[in-house]
C-alpha cells in the first residue's frame, strides 16, 4: 500500500512538473484578455459561444517567441492591401502584443518581389513579411528566402485540402472563382451544370463567353483536380466549339463590361469581384457548376530576418479567428480558416457551399503553370489573344 502510494504521489509530482513546464514553454500572449476591438467586432458578426470558447487558446504562443520579439525592431509587411485597411486590421494584434511595431508597406509585383529578392541576394531586407507571391512563390523557394513556418500553431486552421501541410507559405485566406453573368441576357437556368457541359451550352456558344488571360488564378485549380488530358479537351472546346472570346481587358473590366451587356458570360471571375460591382448596382451574376475554383494569397516570412519572433507572432496571430474575422471585415478577404468556412464568410454560399471545390498547390504553380500555358496559348494566340503571364491577376 505504501508503495502504491509512493506511486501515485510521484506520477501526480511528475504531472505537476509537466504542467510547469509547459508553462513556460507556452504563454496566452502578451494580453490576458480578449481585445475589446475584437470583442466588439465578434459581437457585431454574432460569433456563436461555442467558437468564443475557443477563441483565447489561439493565440497560445511559445514564451520564446514573446521574448524575442520584446527585443527585435518590429515587423515590416508587405503586401496588396490599402494602408488604411491593414492599419484597421492589425487593431488588436497591437493590443494583444503592444510591443511590437508594425510597418506596412504597399507594393506592386515588382517592389514585393523583384526589388525584395534583389536586396535578399545582398544579405539585406527591405521587409520581413511579404504577401501575394503566388506567381513567385518558386523564386522564393528556389533562393531558400522563406522561413519554415511548420511550429504556428494556427496552422491548424488551415484545412489540409487547402493547404494546410505547407511548410514555407501560409495561405491566408481564399478566392472563389466561378462564371460572372448577365442576368438580362442570360438565365441562370440555361449556365452549365457542370464544366463539362460548358462545351455544348448553347446560351454562351458564339462568341458569348469572355475569356482573361489570368488562368493561373482559376484554370490551374481544375487541372490539379481534374487532370492534364480533361484540361487539354476543356481548352480545346472553350475556342474551338463555343468559341470563346479572347479579351484584353482583365478580370474587374471584363465582369464590368458582362453587366453591360457587352456578352452573356465570363471565364472565369473571383467572387470578391462579381460582390463589389454588384454593390455598385451592376447587373452581374455569379455561378458556380459542379466544381468551384479556389486559391489562396500567399503570404511567407523571409529567411533569417532579424524580426522573425515578431513575424511569427504576426502570422499566427493573422491564422486565428480573430485575424481572419478583422482580415475579413477590413478588406473583403475570404476566411481560409476552418470554423469560418459557413453561410457568413463564404461569398455566394447557395453557389459555392456543397460543391467540390478545386484547390491549386501554390508551390507547384512554377511547374505546373508552364505547363499548362503549353496547352492554352496555341490556342489564345492564334485568334489574336494578347500574350502575356498566364498567373498574372490582372484588375483592370
Amino acid at each position: 500500500m505504501a508503495q502504491h502510494q509512493r506511486s501515485g504521489t510521484m506520477q501526480a509530482g511528475l504531472a505537476v512538473l509537466a504542467a510547469a513546464l509547459m508553462a513556460s514553454f507556452w504563454t496566452a500572449g502578451a494580453s490576458a484578455e480578449t481585445p475589446a476591438s475584437a470583442l466588439e467586432l465578434a459581437k457585431e458578426y454574432a460569433m456563436p459561444p461555442e467558437l468564443m470558447a475557443e477563441w483565447e487558446a489561439e493565440h497560445k504562443v511559445p514564451m520564446g517567441w514573446i521574448a524575442g520579439a520584446r527585443t527585435e525592431g518590429g515587423i515590416r509587411f508587405s503586401g496588396a492591401s490599402r494602408p488604411e485597411d491593414f492599419e484597421r486590421m492589425v487593431v488588436p494584434f497591437r493590443e494583444r502584443y503592444p510591443f511590437v511595431k508594425v510597418e506596412y508597406t504597399r507594393g506592386n509585383r515588382n517592389a514585393r518581389v523583384v526589388k525584395l529578392l534583389a536586396a535578399f541576394r545582398e544579405g539585406r531586407y527591405i521587409t520581413d513579411i511579404v504577401a501575394g507571391i503566388n506567381t513567385r512563390l518558386h523564386l522564393f523557394r528556389k533562393l531558400d528566402a522563406l522561413t519554415d513556418l511548420s511550429d504556428l500553431p494556427t496552422r491548424a486552421n488551415i484545412p489540409l485540402k487547402l493547404g494546410a501541410a505547407a511548410t514555407f507559405w501560409v495561405g491566408t485566406g481564399l478566392r472563389y472563382y466561378c462564371l460572372a453573368y448577365s442576368p438580362r441576357l442570360v438565365k441562370k437556368s440555361e449556365l452549365p451544370i457542370s464544366w463539362d457541359d460548358l462545351k455544348t451550352n448553347k446560351a454562351l456558344a458564339g462568341h458569348k463567353l469572355a475569356d482573361w488571360y489570368g488562368v493561373g488564378s482559376w484554370l490551374l485549380p481544375l487541372w490539379g483536380k481534374k487532370g492534364r488530358d480533361w484540361t487539354t479537351r476543356f481548352v480545346k472546346g472553350i475556342f474551338e466549339t463555343v468559341q470563346a472570346e479572347r479579351r484584353n481587358e482583365g478580370m474587374t473590366a471584363l465582369t464590368s463590361l458582362a453587366g453591360t451587356g457587352e456578352f452573356n458570360a465570363v471565364l472565369a471571375v473571383a467572387a470578391g469581384t462579381v460582390i463589389a460591382l454588384q454593390k455598385k448596382g451592376a447587373p452581374v451574376g455569379f455561378h458556380c457548376p459542379d466544381t468551384v475554383m479556389v486559391n489562396a494569397p500567399v503570404a511567407g516570412l523571409l529567411n533569417g530576418s532579424p524580426n522573425t519572433c515578431s513575424g511569427k507572432l504576426l502570422l499566427n496571430w493573422l491564422l486565428s479567428m480573430e485575424g481572419q474575422l478583422f482580415q475579413y471585415h477590413y478588406t473583403g478577404a475570404r476566411p481560409i480558416h476552418r470554423a469560418l468556412q459557413n453561410e457568413k464568410f463564404v461569398p455566394f454560399p447557395k453557389e459555392t457551399l456543397g460543391k467540390t471545390l478545386a484547390f491549386h498547390d501554390p508551390g507547384e504553380l512554377g511547374d505546373d503553370l508552364p505547363r499548362l500555358m503549353k496547352i492554352w496559348s496555341p490556342y489564345w494566340e492564334s485568334g489574336g489573344g494578347p500574350k502575356g503571364e498566364g498567373g498574372a491577376r490582372k484588375s483592370r
